[in-house]
């Protein structure tokens, strides 16, 4: 039967006008295929480095022999002037318990009192401190969701007085002499029943106040770090923290510290001495802390180095750094940006002319993306500042003797995305 001459044409002619179909498909997709497009956006991004290193400061312990119990008048990165009282003594816990108490009930004594004084208060809009009791929550829950718990009692506090002061504003109250009367009477009681304080420590030197001591705190040589060596440094973290015994903290003597890192070389390329840069320690802080990169020691550009991070920064979360991860963001960019799905390689001769007005011409193959024009496709040439596996951060004003294209990517370009057989001039319907 399949050597039948019409069997054979009919064949032939199936096999023709399926050819036929596909070169058709072919010339329409390759000059009429659709394409998907993605509107170009102004952008930033940040050039992150993560690392684990360790926080180093000029700490003098403060050894105290005391006979009773220690309260702190001091929080954690405070500053104190020399001989400044950073603690209290008393003879026993029910004592420094009730301490305590007085210093907070003074505390709100003296809030309700302010609101109570014409001033301010009065003067001041009720849409003004919706707005301030607005913020204020906000801060509560980025300290809540942070975990920055050291910083939630004071704003807490804060919104307190705030929602205080509404209610004098708003007349729902005329004062709180009511509540200030009672906290004074509740003050006086805790007076009388128990004792006062045997006596004081005071700080040998100026600086910040930490409470804790955790043994590290002669391992480094704060004046000696600029010029550690990575070697050094990985002996130094071998190294056992010293025990400690009768400290009740210690005076950072210098105001500014270090954070150094090891960083393998593509990492440590991107670090400048004397470049401004800023860490996050996710675990624990959420405060952004600005830092200049004070040195970065390696022995050629091959090989790990140490990076060395100086901040003169302080809170209470800071102070209790030692050995922690940080994220270091290095710089940040601002620009076009375009995904990566749009980035293709292409060749493209430039003409011109020279001084001396001979033609000239010049074949590069440069990076760039299509951009729709109309009905037409064109290429455009870019200049990534910043690339991820996603997306790339493009400058908006490439040098113009760089330019190989009639112009880069602009905001709202509309970008191919998806698309086959792509090329400068092609129409797309």
């Amino acid at each position: 039967m399949m050597n039948s001459p019409l069997l054979r044409r009919i064949a032939s002619a199936v096999v023709a006008i399926l050819l036929f179909i596909y070169m058709g498909y072919q010339i329409y997709n390759s000059h009429y295929a659709k394409v998907q497009t993605e509107t170009a956006s102004y952008a930033s991004a940040a050039d992150t480095v993560q690392v684990t290193g360790t926080a180093v400061r000029k700490e003098k312990l403060m050894n105290t022999k005391t006979n009773g119990v220690i309260t702190y008048s001091i929080s954690d990165g405070g500053k104190v002037a020399k001989g400044g009282t950073v603690a209290k003594i008393y003879p026993n816990e029910q004592s420094a318990a009730a301490q305590q108490q007085i210093a907070g009930l003074d505390y709100q004594i003296s809030k309700l009192q302010k609101l109570s004084t014409p001033g301010d208060t009065y003067a001041a809009s009720i849409g003004s401190i919706s707005s301030q009791i607005n913020l204020k929550l906000v801060d509560l829950l980025d300290c809540i969701q942070s975990g920055e718990y050291t910083e939630l009692t004071n704003s807490r506090e804060d919104l307190l007085y705030l929602i205080n002061e509404r209610q004098i504003v708003t007349d729902k109250t005329a004062n709180f002499n009511t509540r200030i009367n009672a906290l004074k009477a509740e003050r006086e009681t805790l007076s009388k029943s128990n004792s006062a304080a045997t006596g004081s420590v005071t700080a040998p030197a100026s600086g910040y106040f930490i409470s804790s001591v955790d043994g590290y705190e002669s391992v480094y040589d704060y004046d000696k770090l600029l010029t550690i060596t990575p070697a050094e440094f990985r002996e130094k973290q071998k190294e056992k923290p010293a025990e400690q015994s009768g400290s009740i903290g210690k005076i950072c003597e210098d105001y500014d510290w270090y954070f150094a890192c090891l960083a393998a070389a593509d990492k440590a390329s991107k670090f400048k001495e004397g470049d401004a840069v800023s860490i996050q320690f996710p675990f624990a802080s959420h405060q952004t802390v600005p830092a200049t990169v004070a040195a970065v020691n390696q022995a050629d550009k091959d090989t790990e180095a140490i990076v060395i991070l100086q901040s003169s920064s302080m809170n209470s979360s800071l102070a209790l750094i030692r050995n922690a991860t940080a994220q270091i963001q290095i710089e940040k960019y601002t620009g076009i940006r375009v995904s990566q799905k749009a980035i293709h390689f292409a060749k493209v001769t430039k003409t011109g002319k020279d001084s001396d007005g001979k033609a000239t011409s010049v074949t590069r193959e440069i990076k760039g993306v299509y951009v729709m024009h109309g009905s037409e496709i064109e290429f455009r040439q870019i200049f990534p500042l910043f690339s991820t596996g996603n997306y790339a951060i493009c400058r908006t004003d490439p040098p113009k003797e760089d330019l190989m294209t009639d112009s880069t990517v602009k905001l709202f370009d509309e970008v191919v995305v998806e698309g086959t057989d792509l090329y400068d001039g092609k129409v797309v319907k």
